[in-house]
């Protein structure tokens, strides 16, 4: 008497018996196998829906294309036509609110290309925020003054008026918008400066920032 392999469904078929499959033990080849599993498969036993004879497991693993963390990407120079390809594509977004801030060691060049650009954003109806220090902030006060639509111009200060400077309190004379922080007058200024930054990031969509480097 050949012993035999028993296949058993997970469940009983619906008369109450139970669904089996006999096989000679001597049937020992994977085809052999491999069809038996297949054939179970489509008579509706539960083998988690996979046909070895249809679905391929695949035997090599794919390698990943991360890149050379030790190179450098390289940048386009960027010159004035890229500029004011940039500026186009803002403008074609709408009104938005936009902060200005930047060093206070800014030469009168930079001065001048700040001061040229919170111009064209104020007259083109976008919200200029900054600062009230020297530098670039005063220079894009200067600018978005220039534009002559005070209501698009706010100044946040991050200390009470009589803490800034004489320069930039007589500059702020011409703003209508002056936000204060008089609660902040007994910190170190630039913690005062860190939070008033917040508050200005917050208020608005786009950071433009100025940066100093020799």
């Amino acid at each position: 008497v050949k012993p035999t392999v028993v296949l058993k469904s997970s469940s009983d078929n619906m008369d109450g018996s139970d669904s089996t499959t006999s096989l000679p033990a001597s049937v020992s080849s994977s085809e052999q196998a491999y069809s038996d599993i297949s054939s179970a498969a489509r008579r509706g036993h539960d083998v988690g829906g996979f046909d070895p004879l249809k679905d391929k497991i695949p035997t090599k693993r794919e390698t990943a294309n991360v890149g050379n963390p030790q190179t450098a990407v390289k940048t386009e120079n960027m010159n004035i036509e890229k500029v004011l390809a940039e500026l186009q594509a803002i403008q074609a977004q709408g009104p938005k609110k936009y902060c200005i801030l930047g060093t206070r060691h800014c030469s009168l060049l930079h001065q001048q290309i700040v001061e040229l650009l919170a111009y064209a954003l104020v007259l083109s109806g976008n919200h200029v925020y900054t600062s009230g220090a020297q530098g670039t902030n005063a220079a894009a006060i200067r600018g978005a003054l220039r534009a002559i639509k005070p209501h698009l111009l706010t100044v946040v200060l991050p200390q009470s008026m009589s803490k800034q400077t004489p320069e930039s309190q007589e500059l702020l004379q011409d703003v209508t918008n002056v936000v204060t922080m008089p609660q902040n007058d007994g910190m170190p200024l630039d913690m005062a400066s860190r939070i008033c930054n917040s508050h200005l990031l917050n208020q608005t969509d786009h950071l433009i920032s100025i940066a100093f480097h020799e």
